[in-house]
């Protein structure tokens, strides 16, 4: 379509988008120096199977850049400018150069994501809203579980956040929703090795292999195979890991490609604990950041097995048929001791040995049908998506956690391993979720540079039944027939930037909460409504830079009836609806390449969010004011052409944690004594990282990555007084070979 440009001055005319005024100036500034250089600019890429119905433009391993060209987020290949929300995406490259092995890796470099650690895992927010689901190439939405933080990333070729609601495509919670493009299937015959030694005696092996199986190249495979063996900082916990991913493409016809594909990774963590408690009045222990507040006999085993298939049909007039099926199957066991509560100051009296012990099972099947393409009315062209998705989930959990006694916090003596299971389960359930729903969306081009984004999800159902172990039912509730609207704008300034606004509706089932009086009822969904205006722009080069103004209502939220005291009567009773939460803030990101030998990636986000109904304090605040994040790769040129030099840092200002304790009753055995009130914070800090690499040849190269450089000690995680605050990670050094033939 024609384009124009627009002088620095547009928002003269556009007195709706003065607010981002300044920012449109700059994103059509900054790169004039090296927009210069782009006539004399070229990438060289390793040969790629292109065909019209495989989308390649998603796919980043290829390019050596920390832009794609494209991401499916949605439901189509788009660039990020097409897109009026933020998105960040993590290439192939990028991990690369940062050793990032682990989605906790990733998000822990990712523009604007905060990081909260608990014992057996770790949760992800953004904008101070949980980022609770994920997307494998574009399909249907599913939720995290146990366990996702160390899915492995040799896998993937990206990962890419959306922040923000995305109920249009079934992900209503406005933190964001994480999806992930595997590495595909080439024609080409090409071996991968990778090879890495550092402290901690961290040491890891893969091997990635692909290519076609017939002749013609119309079957490919690929098989990637990770083992991973390392120490952890809390002695004596250690990691040992096995991922085995293999995919396979079938082009049954010209317009016809079918993938296929599958997943296996199990993980083994021995004598883990990290989570240190504090004093009951909220003040440091002053541990060493070694300490183990957990059993040399403790373990934890987790099984992650994927099985799914794609299916893309290319019609005549630009239009494609596409259908996702995925099944996720993950087993959890758990066997541990760890010390627990407070202990006073002065007497360290009050912490405690308890035993947990407990054994999980998910099974998630996820569905997706949608077709997809272009029309033409008014004399332009428009494009339509509609489908249709399914997600069903099924969870069985059963648990004890009996208290030992009471624990020496300087003396820790563990108790002894009692076999697992040590006795009859306390506690348990099973529960079933099954959603679906319709969702359309259109992008209109009413006149030139304007497009206008219109769509909707429709629920039909979202239902759920909880069951107790002896198999009686605890809970139930049936939701469904709500509509939620999703409205875009896109303007493009010129040929290279574009300003945008957005809405997007929040809708969460609180199906598992329940009103008084008893035996109570559901409480109806969380609803809300998150709102961005922004600018992009892009570069031909691989430059990318965004501005985004954010701010996002959830109401309706459970707030706990201080008229009934909590029980475990149909999995939580009695709450009503009252919250009234509030967030906004700033994204700004620049990522890609400002120079031929130049690749940055770099972030910073500024949020405030408020509970409207607690005198406006800060609802999440272990979310930062003011995070930083940043990442550069320098290659030389000349007589050093085959040298690199890498650094980054992550930081951020202070945040802190509000709660209290009770005290435990020896009368009752339970933890309903004197309650402690607290309140202390964790200090702002800058984490700094480096690089160092070598290319020996075009098709070998080796590194040295040293994470956390000046050894800086900290609290990643700042928990509460009894437990939960982790330690960053100390310094570690980690030497990688790469290869392929």
């Amino acid at each position: 379509m024609p384009q124009r440009r627009l002088p620095c001055s547009c928002h003269q005319a556009l007195p709706a988008l003065r607010a981002t005024a300044a920012a449109a100036c700059l994103v059509s500034l900054l790169p004039a120096a090296v927009l210069a250089q782009e006539a004399d600019f070229s990438v060289s890429l390793d040969e790629v199977r292109v065909t019209e119905k495989s989308a390649p433009s998603v796919y980043s391993e290829a390019s050596g850049a920390y832009t794609p060209r494209a991401v499916e987020v949605g439901k189509a290949a788009q660039s990020l400018r097409e897109i009026p929300q933020s998105v960040t995406v993590v290439t192939r490259q990028r991990m690369d150069d940062q050793a990032l092995r682990t989605l906790d890796d990733v998000m822990a470099q990712t523009t604007g994501v905060t990081r909260e650690e608990s014992w057996l895992d770790t949760t992800y927010s953004a904008r101070g809203l949980t980022i609770s689901n994920i997307r494998y190439d574009g399909g249907g939405a599913t939720s995290t579980r146990s366990g996702s933080r160390s899915q492995d990333m040799a896998q993937f070729d990206s990962v890419a956040l959306l922040r923000g609601a995305d109920g249009l495509f079934g992900a209503g919670e406005a933190g964001g929703v994480i999806n992930y493009t595997y590495k595909r299937a080439l024609a080409q015959r090409q071996t991968q090795v990778l090879l890495s030694g550092g402290s901690m005696a961290n040491y890891r092996a893969e091997l990635d292999t692909t290519g076609a199986l017939n002749a013609e190249g119309s079957i490919r495979a690929r098989l990637v195979a990770v083992t991973h063996d390392r120490k952890e900082m809390a002695e004596p916990s250690r990691l040992k890991r096995q991922m085995l991913y293999g995919t396979l493409e079938f082009d049954l016809a010209p317009e016809t490609l079918l993938t296929l594909g599958t997943s296996h990774q199990t993980d083994r963590n021995t004598g883990f604990n990290a989570s240190l408690p504090r004093y009951a009045d909220g003040s440091d222990l002053g541990l060493s950041r070694n300490t183990n507040m957990g059993a040399p006999w403790n373990w934890i085993e987790r099984e992650n097995t994927a099985l799914f298939a794609k299916l893309e049909h290319q019609l005549s007039a630009g239009w494609q048929l596409k259908a996702s099926l995925r099944q996720t199957r993950f087993n959890e066991g758990v066997n541990g001791a760890e010390i627990e509560s407070a202990p006073a100051p002065g007497t360290l009296v009050g912490a405690d040995w308890w035993i947990h012990q407990s054994k999980s099972k998910t099974r998630e099947t996820s569905l997706d049908l949608n077709a997809q393409g272009g029309f033409d009315a008014f004399g332009r062209r428009h494009d339509l998506i509609l489908g249709a998705d399914l997600q069903r989930t099924r969870d069985v959990t059963r648990s004890l956690w009996p208290r030992i006694g009471p624990a020496d916090i300087l003396n820790r003596t563990p108790p002894a391993d009692p076999g697992y299971p040590l006795g009859d389960w306390t506690s348990g359930s099973q529960t079933r979720l099954q959603k679906s729903g319709l969702y359309g969306s259109v992008r209109l081009r009413p006149v030139d540079d304007w497009a206008v984004i219109l769509g909707g999800r429709y629920t039909l159902q979202d239902r759920s039944s909880q069951h107790d172990m002896d198999g009686s039912l605890s809970s139930q509730s049936r939701e469904g027939h709500v509509f939620v609207p999703y409205a875009g704008v896109v303007y493009d300034l010129s040929p290279r930037a574009s300003i945008y606004a957005s809405t997007a509706e929040i809708y969460q089932s609180q199906a598992g909460k329940f009103s008084a009086p008893l035996p109570g009822a559901p409480l109806d969904p969380v609803r809300g409504r998150s709102y961005e205006l922004g600018i992009k722009g892009e570069w031909l080069q691989g430059l990318t830079a965004s501005a985004a103004l954010f701010h996002t209502e959830k109401k309706g939220e459970a707030v706990v009836d201080p008229d009934y005291p909590q029980t475990d009567w149909r999995g939580g009773c009695c709450y009503f609806r009252d919250g009234f939460l509030r967030s906004r803030g700033i994204d700004l990101e620049l990522t890609g390449r400002v120079s031929p030998n130049l690749q940055v990636a770099v972030g910073y986000t500024f949020n405030d969010n408020v509970n409207k109904r607690a005198d406006d304090a800060r609802f999440s605040t272990v979310t930062p004011r003011h995070l930083f994040k940043a990442w550069g790769d320098y290659r030389f040129g000349g007589s050093l052409q085959a040298w690199s030099l890498g650094a980054g840092v992550v930081a951020q200002a202070a945040h802190y944690r509000a709660s209290g304790i009770s005290a435990y009753n020896p009368a009752t055995g339970g933890y309903d004594g004197a309650w402690t009130p607290y309140q202390f914070t964790s200090p702002g800090y800058a984490v700094w990282s480096a690089r160092l690499g070598y290319a020996i040849d075009k098709d070998w190269k080796v590194a040295v990555n040293v994470s956390n450089l000046f050894d800086k000690a900290y609290y990643s995680t700042v928990g509460y007084a009894g437990y939960g605050n982790f330690y960053g990670e100390k310094r570690a050094v980690v030497v990688t070979l790469q290869g392929k033939f």
